[in-house]
């Protein structure tokens, strides 16, 4: 049924694992951990999908994600500093539709390597982030960034956001600044990113990204979306972030790197053993 969903070297059952895994850590991140982690589920993805099929898919299943969140966060959110970063980030969404509407009219399959090789970047820079992350956050706390810094991170986090879903380093460093505590940060950064996401959806149906394929796609997967949502919620009190991001750090890494060079060692191997 979903043979235009899965690349051709890759088994069904490391298709489905990698797809699984990736969903399942999106509602872990949003609902636990403020969502940065949650770049790593574009990667997985693309090792075993094609990339249009990824980066459509993805968007109504992160939707959800944040609609979970912010049920478990309806009150830990500051409207002040959501409207600071989401504004200017549609400025940054419309740069990216604008992008992704230039692919489609020259053709999707001769710029999915240069997507794959962008999104590697981005997961290899958040890797390195993540290990830096102490330092990062501890001079953002000192710099304090406030509505000037917020437009240039806004409309990056737009562009990054509408490209590869890939916003949340940005859109957590400058929230993060703003000293709001844990459960406060995570409720803000759902909310502002289900603006995001919400104000990116109809842009991804004018380009031609969401199909009806991509719909029933999702509908296989909605199942798993409680259950990630579930488990960050349980493990926002009960698990200690720095080990967390340190397990996505490494798989970020690795799946970047595969990425980057056009390699996918990781599911041949799961093809392989399995």
């Amino acid at each position: 049924m979903f043979n235009d969903f899965i690349n051709a070297d890759t088994s069904w059952l490391v298709f489905w694992l990698f797809v699984g895994v990736a969903i399942i850590i999106q509602g872990i991140s949003k609902s636990g951990f403020a969502g940065g982690a949650g770049i790593l589920s574009l990667p997985l993805m693309m090792l075993v999908m094609p990339v249009p099929k990824v980066t459509a898919a993805l968007l109504p299943l992160l939707i959800l994600c944040d609609f979970n969140a912010v049920y478990h966060h309806w009150h830990n959110k500051k409207w002040r500093h959501v409207l600071e970063i989401f504004i200017p980030s549609v400025v940054g969404i419309v740069a990216g539709a604008a992008v992704w509407w230039w692919i489609g009219r020259h053709g999707m399959d001769q710029y999915s390597g240069h997507i794959k090789k962008f999104v590697g970047v981005l997961a290899v820079l958040f890797a390195f982030y993540i290990a830096a992350r102490d330092f990062t956050l501890a001079w953002a706390e000192r710099w304090k960034p406030g509505t000037r810094a917020a437009w240039p991170l806004g409309i990056a986090a737009g562009f990054c956001s509408t490209i590869a879903h890939a916003a949340g380093p940005i859109v957590g460093f400058y929230l993060f600044a703003q000293g709001m505590g844990k459960t406060l940060f995570v409720g803000t950064v759902a909310w502002t990113f289900t603006l995001i996401n919400l104000t990116k959806l109809p842009f991804y149906a004018y380009v031609g990204l969401i199909q009806p394929d991509v719909l029933l796609f999702d509908l296989v997967l909605v199942w798993l979306i409680p259950i990630g949502s579930y488990l960050g919620k349980w493990m926002h009190y009960r698990v200690p972030e720095r080990p967390f991001n340190y397990v996505i750090m490494v798989l970020t890494l690795l799946s970047g790197i595969q990425l980057i060079f056009n390699l996918s060692f990781t599911p041949h191997f799961l093809r392989d053993l399995f």
